[in-house]
């Protein structure tokens, strides 16, 4: 067994920070304009991220690619909005759309590295709660973890597709709000289906210790 730390993978206060975003958002966007908005929810998307990782909550490289990506798109939307550059598009789909163009891209790599015998989920969840050497060694788990990153993939081209399709069809406010709910809604679902599959094709495994014990280890930081 790895006797590493294992990251916490569920606490409170991330609903929250996940909510303040949005509402920053849509609110600094109809006050003021979108390099306000942008600012001040890129703002709280860092600070979020800087309190997750106090809190034992991400995963070596995660953070600092988030934080670069967070800056990097708020800082292209801005030069775009005081037209400092000039891609033909308004600085709402250029800040949108990057975010279109990264689930997509997204959604393609997960899916090679399925592909390539690598699949995601069977490396990561390692790294966030705690499995038996023996259950990581059984071809079983591959197999289980490579279907489930099947999910992933499926959600986030998906996703990706439904946002495009939504932002070219409807009035940004009624764009972001939808887009933000049914993001959730589907993101929550998606999780909660991932894990019962997981749950019930790893359950035959004797190693298998059982979904809640698992869960549980994610909250376990080892000295």
């Amino acid at each position: 067994m790895n006797n590493e730390p294992k990251p916490k993978l569920l606490e409170g206060g991330s609903n929250f920070d996940q909510v303040m975003p949005v509402v920053l958002f849509i609110v600094l966007f109809n006050i003021f304009n979108i390099t306000v908005a942008v600012i001040a929810a890129t703002a709280w998307s860092l600070k979020a991220a800087v309190s997750r990782r106090r809190r034992g909550l991400t995963i070596g490289w995660w953070l600092p690619t988030v934080t670069i990506y967070l800056i990097a798109r708020s800082a292209i939307t801005i030069m775009v909005e005081q037209e400092i550059v000039d891609f033909g598009i308004s600085s709402k789909a250029v800040y949108f759309g990057i975010g279109f163009v990264t689930k997509i891209l997204v959604g393609v790599g997960v899916a090679v590295t399925i592909f390539i015998g690598r699949p995601v989920l069977a490396w990561a969840i390692p790294k966030v709660v705690e499995l038996n050497d023996d259950l990581l060694a059984d071809p079983r788990y591959l197999r289980t973890m490579a279907s489930a990153t099947w999910l992933i993939v499926v959600y986030e081209i998906g996703s990706g597709i439904w946002d495009i399709w939504l932002f070219n069809n409807s009035g940004f406010n009624l764009f972001f709000l939808t887009r933000s709910v049914t993001n959730f809604v589907v993101s929550f679902v998606a999780i909660s289906a991932g894990l019962m599959y997981i749950d019930h094709r790893l359950e035959p495994i004797e190693t298998y210790p059982g979904i809640v014990e698992v869960l549980e280890s994610s909250g376990r930081i080892k000295g």
